[in-house]
C-alpha cells in the first residue's frame, strides 16, 4: 500500500494539467498512463496489477499517486479507495460546469462518438445525461469528503489555474507535502485543449504511437519528439478549433443549463467556502 494519494476528476477540468505538474516534480511519482481507472473500471485486475503501474520510482517518491476523472463520479469508487488506504490525499479540479458539458461535448465531437444528429450541443444535451451529471460536484464530492474527511480532499478550480498557476502549484505540492519551489515545465501549459481533427486515421495512428511509447515506458522519448517541432507541425496541418466547425450552443440553452446547476453550485460552494457566484444565473449573482 504506498499510493497516498488519487486525482479523481472531474472530466475536462484540467486535469492533464495537473497530472503533469505532478510527472515533472521530482519527489513525486504518477504512472505513465494518466487515466488507471482501477477504482472505476478495472478493479478486477487486483492490487497487484495496480501497484505494479507505478515503477521503481514511486518507491524513492514522497508522494505517489494517480489521476482518473472518472472516480469522482462512478457508484462504488469512494468505498474501494477507501478500503485500499483510508488516508488517501484526494485532489479534485473543477470549473463552471456550463463550460465543462461544452467542452465534453467538444472532446466527444473530437473522438468521432457523436452522431451527425447530434453535433449541435442542444441535441447532444438531451441524448446524454453525462454532460449534466458529472457537472453535479456537490453530490459526487460530498461523498469523497465523508469518507475521508475535508483536510484531506484538496480542491482546484480551473479558473485559478488560470489566473496564478504558481500559486495553485504551489498549493498543490503542499498539500501532497513535496517541495513547493519546484516550478514545473508545464506551469503555463494549456493541457489537452479541444480541437477537432481533418483526418481521424491520421490522428488514431498518433495517438497509437504516443499509447504504444508510453506503455513501454517511454513516454520521456515522446516528450523530446515533440520538442524537435513534429508534433507542432502535426497539429498545426490536422487540427483545427472546435468552435469553427460545431454550431455554436443557443444562448437560452446555457441559460436554461446554469439555472439547472444552480442549486448544485450553491450547495458546493458552502461545502468547499468558495465564492461560485460566477458560476450562477446572472439574476442570481449579487
Amino acid at each position: 500500500m504506498f499510493v497516498n494519494f488519487i486525482g479523481v476528476g472531474a472530466q475536462k477540468c484540467a486535469s492533464s494539467w495537473v497530472y503533469d505538474v505532478l510527472a515533472d516534480h521530482p519527489q513525486a511519482a504518477v504512472p505513465d498512463i494518466k487515466e488507471l481507472d482501477f477504482f472505476s473500471y478495472r478493479y478486477e485486475r487486483g492490487m497487484r496489477w495496480y501497484e505494479a503501474q507505478f515503477g521503481a520510482a514511486a518507491l524513492r517518491a514522497r508522494a505517489v499517486g494517480e489521476i482518473s476523472p472518472s472516480y469522482l463520479h462512478e457508484a462504488g469508487v469512494v468505498e474501494r479507495a477507501k478500503d485500499y488506504n483510508p488516508r488517501l490525499r484526494v485532489l479534485v479540479s473543477l470549473r463552471d460546469p456550463v463550460e465543462r458539458a461544452l467542452s465534453q461535448h467538444r472532446h466527444l465531437a473530437r473522438l468521432g462518438l457523436l452522431p451527425a444528429e447530434d453535433l449541435q450541443f442542444e441535441p447532444a444535451l438531451q441524448t446524454n445525461p453525462t454532460y449534466v451529471e458529472q457537472g453535479c460536484y456537490h453530490r459526487h464530492l460530498k461523498r469523497w469528503i465523508d469518507a475521508f474527511g475535508s483536510e484531506r480532499v484538496h480542491v482546484i478550480l480551473m479558473e485559478d489555474i488560470e489566473s496564478s498557476p504558481i500559486d495553485v502549484v504551489r498549493a498543490l505540492y503542499a498539500f501532497l507535502d513535496i517541495d513547493t519551489g519546484h516550478t514545473p515545465a508545464a506551469l503555463h501549459q494549456k493541457s489537452n485543449p479541444s480541437y477537432l481533427v481533418r483526418s481521424r486515421v491520421a490522428d488514431r495512428t498518433v495517438r497509437i504511437v504516443r499509447n504504444t511509447l508510453t506503455q513501454a515506458g517511454l513516454r520521456r522519448a515522446w516528450q523530446r519528439l515533440g520538442d524537435t517541432g513534429l508534433r507542432h507541425a502535426y497539429r498545426k496541418l490536422n487540427r483545427q478549433q472546435s468552435h469553427a466547425v460545431l454550431p455554436p450552443p443557443r444562448p437560452e440553452t446555457l441559460v436554461a443549463l446554469r439555472q439547472r446547476f444552480a442549486p448544485e453550485v450553491e450547495r458546493l460552494s458552502v461545502l468547499i467556502n468558495r465564492d461560485l457566484s460566477a458560476w450562477l444565473p446572472s439574476t442570481s449573482r449579487s
